[in-house]
């Protein structure tokens, strides 16, 4: 009787990532570069062709051709040789390498991430005008989560600070302005004050912020330093709902939903300014060479979150690329 192929079985993890068990989906995949197809239909012009144009080129000079037509066709033959040249560097999309980021927090919070690097990167299209515009916002979400979280587990923040307005703030770049008034009474006493902020808008269009910060705050003195901006506001000030060991995590879960929803809400004008962080923050992450006797790159990167960090307890598989990323906790 043929034994059954597991089938991957979906789950979520503290993120709100789905993941796939580690399994048939692991296995299998080598560090090969993928196979892409050749979209554009261009076909490469092999040495032998050019060699061919050259060989023509020299017999129509040597047979009595007057000097120009020569040096017309020496013309022609160095732009098939360049033509060729770029052809080739076109249609030569499966070369490259794997980069691996290791990331440890520290207290057994780790992460590793991977992507099959092309040694030849094609222009990109001007802004709003590619016609893979979906796929790039899907990408430009998960680089910007990808970041905040690495940013909030850095500082080891467990907090969530929440300002707001009495009146409907409409106008992101007052917003933004007052948060940054903000910010600078606060560092006039607490010099070192670590912080992560993210926009949300409401759905009657009013913004507010929320923001990740570490460990017990001085309410009275963040709270007259926001009455000071806006003149009449409010904040709140509370942990993650959740076990203490999880706070951190809970935190990232939060502050994600609310940074996807500036992109759901095609708020493009906001461009940089999706969310904002205190300078200076050190993420711990560190490049992992892949041996060259190595043909599993994902494999090989699962492994080393395991020895390095000693647990595995979540992996994504991207499906329109080759990349992935596994993280320690569940």
């Amino acid at each position: 009787m043929k034994s059954q192929k597991a089938v991957p079985q979906e789950k979520s993890c503290l993120l709100g990532l789905k993941s796939t068990d580690l399994g048939s989906r692991v296995q299998g995949q080598a560090l090969a570069a993928p196979e892409l197809s050749n979209e554009s239909g261009i076909t490469k012009i092999s040495k032998s062709a050019v060699i061919e144009t050259t060989s023509s080129t020299q017999n129509l000079a040597n047979s009595g051709t007057d000097a120009t037509l020569a040096r017309s066709a020496s013309e022609d033959e160095r732009s098939d040789e360049v033509a060729a040249v770029r052809l080739e560097k076109r249609t030569n999309h499966n070369t490259g390498k794997y980069k691996i980021m290791l990331t440890d927090y520290g207290n057994g919070l780790g992460e590793i991430g991977w992507s099959f690097i092309h040694s030849y990167q094609p222009n990109k299209a001007a802004r709003g005008t590619s016609d893979n515009r979906e796929a790039n916002q899907d990408r430009s979400v998960r680089r910007a989560k990808s970041r905040m979280r690495k940013l909030i587990l850095s500082t080891n923040a467990d907090h969530l600070l929440t300002l707001t307005y009495r009146d409907n703030m409409m106008d992101f770049n007052q917003a933004c302005l007052d948060l940054t008034k903000f910010i600078r009474y606060v560092r006039k006493d607490l010099p070192d004050w670590i912080y992560i902020a993210v926009a949300e808008k409401q759905k009657r269009g009013a913004w507010h912020w929320h923001l990740a910060v570490k460990g017990r705050q001085d309410i009275p003195r963040l709270r007259h330093a926001w009455l000071k901006t806006v003149k009449d506001g409010n904040i709140d000030i509370n942990p993650p709902k959740g076990m203490a060991q999880h706070r951190q995590l809970m935190l990232v879960r939060y502050l994600s939903k609310y940074l996807a929803k500036t992109f759901t809400d095609n708020d493009h004008g906001l461009n940089a300014k999706r969310y904002r962080v205190s300078r200076g923050i050190d993420v711990p992450s560190r490049s992992i060479q892949l041996p060259e006797n190595e043909t599993n790159a994902i494999q090989f990167a699962i492994d080393t979150l395991q020895t390095k960090i000693g647990s595995v307890g979540h992996v994504w598989l991207a499906e329109d690329l080759a990349a992935g990323w596994a993280c320690s906790w569940k």
